[in-house]
């Protein structure tokens, strides 16, 4: 059954080797010499013969027909697997799953970009017009034609036959040529050579036979841009051999007689078996026929002699039949080799929503790999294709087609993480921050929503409570003038304002619950102003002006049981200069204790110190004990003149064994939820990072001196 065959130079439309640039200017190519009628997969009504293959198979068929691939002849190989499909329902389902979810896969055409760079303009416009030939796609299903979705459920079957293949039916288009469809090549048009190949190319390879017969062979090699090749293998076997459906082979005999068997059996289940004792062998027939249909008759007639026994069938169960078995088992085996799992593979059709969410996960993996392997022939040979066939073979700058699912982001973590590196003091471009978080840039001029700073919003100490005529949020700096100290018979601890924890109005609450976790309960009250001391060091005039006047609300402030302001420093000095009562929530533990607490919570956020300024002995000890506990400064006072004198001997070199364990006995005492794990070796090795990152910055110079 010969066809005809033109060489591909006669069959691709004249080539134009100019980039894009001169292609728009140049004509559009006229149609071949032999024009595109001419294809090479044009079976005829009686090739359907061809395809069949007997679904009753005994397992040494089965055998022989997979042993036969190893020939090259995958046409058997091919037609066994479509048998397969036919009459094993979960398969076909299986499958047939899996590329639709592919098909329906976010494919798209990627300009060519280096690596780390953004595509150029060119590159972009490129891709821009791959992509229109590809979506303008005309298939004619009549003729069993396929446009892009079709093609690529072709193409993922193909990942599990092992072998697939398509021919590209090209069309003049305005501007050049386009592939108006795509149509699978039936398996007996190509295989593997059984003789060796040509001399000047003895490679053993997949090859084309245009006649499509099914006994001596022509193989020639595939013309270029005519068709799409997928070959995948399922091990590292030679590809005749290792298409992933042959592991599936002797579960589909297991399915397929295991139904047979079955179905035997229940047509007979549940029937009494009828035992007849026949008085004259004349009347054997007779009485065989009375029997046969004494179950929808009722009766039956019998001469002289002839006694009837109903008999019980024996059976009383059909759960435990091996028939029963094989079917499960070869429906749970194709859908664990298709699917990955699914709820009833392996968990006795129990799962719960994790599990699911587990097996949906292993699934979506699946469809990946799938895609995977359509994305590069795809990419590897329909782009390159049209855009030689357009513009020329010299051109290297190809777009790609790939699927790429989006990975679902944790917004949540992405934001702690965030937090985390701006605490460090990490610098960051604006563009990276608002990327990461998925939010985007406000452009020049735009319209801003600031969040109300009361209990619903992040209005903590940082914020003054007033805003501009935008609307935009007033901080300390856009108040005008600088901070002013608490006097010393305030009580103030004197730690710095930049080293206070600044807690979020809206985390308040969830401050309090991580502390109770901690073992500092709390309750709230109403406190005269007067009676509180502060904390920090200094404060804003502005802010406090600022409060006076704010009308979001009384909002309850945090205190240590020992009348320490924690968090709210400007409410408390509004309300004492009012001589009013606060609403507060007392936490039940001393300030010290309590601030290293709040300073641990992820949350809670403490504004850059200047790094500019050279490291002293005391700053020494607080990078030791920050690196130790994470936390960091003032409330750590109880055991900072410990480790203190410990960085003076250190610096010095002097320091003994004696001198590590009485520190942290010191330490053990006073703090014990922060070190009573440490050891001298522990605290040993932080002072040697930390004087050597020291000396690295030059930054204790002038203590050696």
């Amino acid at each position: 059954m010969a066809h005809g065959f033109a060489p591909v130079g006669s069959l691709l439309p004249p080539r134009r080797d100019s980039l894009i640039e001169a292609a728009e200017a140049a004509p559009a190519p006229g149609p071949p010499a032999g024009g595109w009628g001419d294809s090479i997969n044009v079976p005829r009504a009686r090739d359907r013969m061809l395809e069949f293959f007997e679904r009753e198979q005994l397992p040494g068929d089965v055998k022989q027909t997979l042993a036969a691939a190893l020939n090259g002849d995958l046409h058997l190989q091919h037609l066994l697997f479509v048998a397969m499909m036919d009459s094993w329902p979960k398969l076909q389902k299986n499958i047939g799953e899996i590329a639709r979810l592919v098909s329906i896969a976010p494919w798209k055409v990627v300009p060519h970009a280096a690596r780390g760079k953004k595509p150029k303009p060119g590159a972009e416009k490129f891709a821009a017009e791959v992509e229109d030939f590809i979506w303008c796609m005309k298939p004619r299903p009549a003729r069993g034609e396929c446009g892009f979705e079709g093609t690529v459920k072709a193409l993922a079957t193909g990942f599990y036959f092992g072998h697939a293949v398509s021919e590209i039916r090209w069309e003049a288009a305005a501007g050049g040529w386009r592939p108006r469809a795509t149509k699978p090549l039936p398996a007996r048009y190509y295989g593997y050579p059984f003789e060796e190949a040509p001399q000047d190319d003895p490679e053993d390879r997949l090859m084309l036979d245009p006649e499509g017969g099914t006994g001596s062979r022509n193989f020639v090699d595939f013309p270029q841009h005519r068709f799409l090749i997928g070959v995948n293998k399922g091990h590292p076997g030679h590809p005749a051999v290792a298409a992933p459906l042959r592991s599936l082979a002797a579960y589909w005999l297991a399915a397929v007689y295991g139904l047979k068997w079955f179905m035997s059996f229940t047509q007979l289940y549940g029937i009494p078996w009828r035992h007849a004792e026949v008085a004259s062998a004349a009347d054997d027939n007779a009485v065989k026929s009375a029997l046969a249909s004494i179950g929808s008759n009722g009766y039956i007639v019998t001469r002289p002699g002839t006694k009837i026994n109903i008999l019980d069938g024996g059976a009383t169960s059909g759960q435990s039949l091996p028939q029963r078995e094989l079917i499960e088992l070869a429906d749970k085996q194709c859908d664990v080799f298709i699917l990955g799992q699914t709820l009833t593979s392996g968990t006795d059709g129990s799962g719960s929503r994790a599990l699911g969410e587990v097996h949906q996960e292993t699934k979506h993996g699946n469809v990946d790999a799938v895609a995977d392997f359509v994305g590069e022939i795809l990419t590897h040979q329909l782009v390159p294709a049209i855009v030689a066939v357009n513009w020329g073979e010299r051109h290297d700058e190809l777009p790609q087609i790939w699927a790429k699912r989006e990975e679902t982001k944790d917004e949540k973590a992405a934001a702690e993480r965030m937090e985390i590196v701006q605490r460090m003091g990490v610098p960051m471009s604006k563009q990276f921050v608002y990327d990461d978080l998925g939010i985007p840039m406000p452009a020049e001029g735009e319209e801003l929503f600031q969040p109300v700073a009361d209990g619903a919003g992040k209005g903590g100490d940082n914020e003054t409570g007033e805003r501009d005529e935008k609307g935009k949020q007033v901080s300390a700096a856009d108040a005008g003038g600088g901070a002013e100290r608490f006097g010393p018979k305030s009580g103030t601890l004197g730690i710095p304002r930049v080293e206070m924890p600044q807690i979020d109005s809206g985390n308040r609450g969830a401050m309090v619950g991580f502390l109770r976790a901690r073992g500092i309960e709390s309750r709230q009250e109403e406190v005269a102003a007067a009676s509180l001391k502060p904390t920090q060091l200094e404060y804003f005039p502005e802010k406090v002006a600022a409060a006076k006047v704010h009308k979001g609300g009384n909002r309850a402030i945090l205190i240590s049981e020992d009348d320490h302001v924690v968090d709210g420093h400007h409410q408390w000095l509004a309300a004492r200069e009012e001589g009013e009562t606060l609403r507060v929530i007392r936490l039940m533990a001393p300030i010290h204790r309590v601030l290293m607490m709040a300073h641990r919570m992820p949350s809670t956020r403490v504004a850059a110190a200047d790094a500019s300024q050279p490291l002293t002995v005391d700053q020494l000890s607080d990078a030791v004990l920050e690196g130790l506990t994470g936390v960091t400064r003032e409330w750590l006072s109880p055991v900072r003149p410990a480790f203190e004198r410990l960085a003076a001997l250190a610096m010095a070199k002097q320091v003994t064994d004696e001198d590590f364990l009485a520190a942290l006995e010191k330490a053990r005492r006073e703090l014990p939820e922060l070190f009573e794990v440490l050891d001298a070796g522990a605290l040993e090795e932080a002072f040697g990072e930390a004087i050597g990152s020291a000396m690295l910055a030059g930054s204790v110079s002038r203590y050696e001196r």
